[in-house]
């Protein structure tokens, strides 16, 4: 027989001032990513986050799997079922790409995506819209868990991770810098990869690895490819890294301008949050940006 058991959240981080607030005047951040499903609540009269969870499961190759663990979460936690005034559903999926908005049209997005990923079964495919770019951002997610999500929450208002990653990463006063700066969203099996110079967005993509290395190989050739110097150019970095963390030593030993994005700001957050490094949920806090 199968075992039983409540799956536990690796993050949890509120205060009484949840518990003192109307949920119902709240707005809910989900974001969706593989092997990992976390939230924030957001009050929008006060700008202020209340409270942050986050869950870790094992990656697992069917789309089922994954909803399967999604539906324990449900029955775990019951904040889920809070009646919120809006939920916004985030999905850090890899098949997505940038299109220029000019040559964008809604009836071929589906060709805009196959044309950088291979089809693949069971995909809902969707564009979010980013007019102070000049792009459409058009990506593809698991049908059977947006289906899920949708009915759970009554919520059609989806976009892609990397959309508010780029909203964010436009407040840093370093995408003006002209020897470029390259903003990395790291996470347990992939990370985001995204590269600024003087002002002007060059590159979005996401890449798997397995070291500190990999991902050196990625930015620096990446970089040398636009013609930019890896020595020269800023590094920040957003994920649960730490500076003992192996992948950050490895990230110093090539890379000598290394520092940690930050919290997008005009918003505030409860103490417990501010004791977390900023960059530890910053992809998660830049949802805030798409409401």
């Amino acid at each position: 027989m199968p075992v039983a058991y409540t799956i536990q959240p690796t993050y949890a981080i509120d205060d009484a001032s949840l518990l003192e607030t109307d949920l119902t005047t709240c707005t809910l951040l989900v974001l969706i990513g593989s092997g990992t499903f976390s939230y924030a609540v957001l009050s929008p009269v006060t700008r202020r986050f209340l409270a942050l969870k986050s869950y870790s499961y094992q990656p697992r190759t069917l789309a089922v799997a994954d909803l399967e663990m999604i539906e324990q979460i449900f029955d775990a936690d019951k904040l889920l079922f809070t009646a919120f005034k809006d939920v916004l559903l985030a999905f850090d999926s890899p098949d997505s790409t940038l299109v220029p908005e000019s040559l964008y049209q809604s009836q071929l997005k589906k060709d805009f995506l196959h044309a950088a990923h291979l089809e693949k079964m069971q995909e809902a495919v969707l564009a979010d819209h980013l007019p102070d770019l000049g792009m459409v951002h058009v990506f593809a997610t698991d049908k059977d868990i947006l289906g899920f999500l949708r009915k759970e929450f009554s919520s059609d208002r989806v976009v892609h991770a990397y959309t508010a990653l780029l909203k964010s990463y436009r407040q840093d006063n370093d995408v003006q810098f002209s020897d470029g700066v390259v903003f990395i969203e790291i996470q347990p099996q992939h990370f985001a990869l995204t590269i600024y110079a003087a002002g002007k967005l060059l590159l979005q993509q996401q890449f798997a690895y397995r070291s500190g290395l990999d991902i050196v190989y990625y930015i620096v050739n990446s970089l040398r490819q636009l013609g930019l110097n890896e020595q020269q150019a800023k590094i920040k970095l957003g994920g649960a890294l730490t500076h003992d963390s192996q992948v950050y030593q490895e990230l110093n030993r090539f890379l000598p301008r290394l520092d940690w994005v930050k919290k997008p700001h005009n918003f505030l957050y409860i103490a417990k949050m501010n004791d977390v490094p900023a960059h530890h949920f910053h992809n998660l806090y830049a949802l805030a940006l798409c409401v």
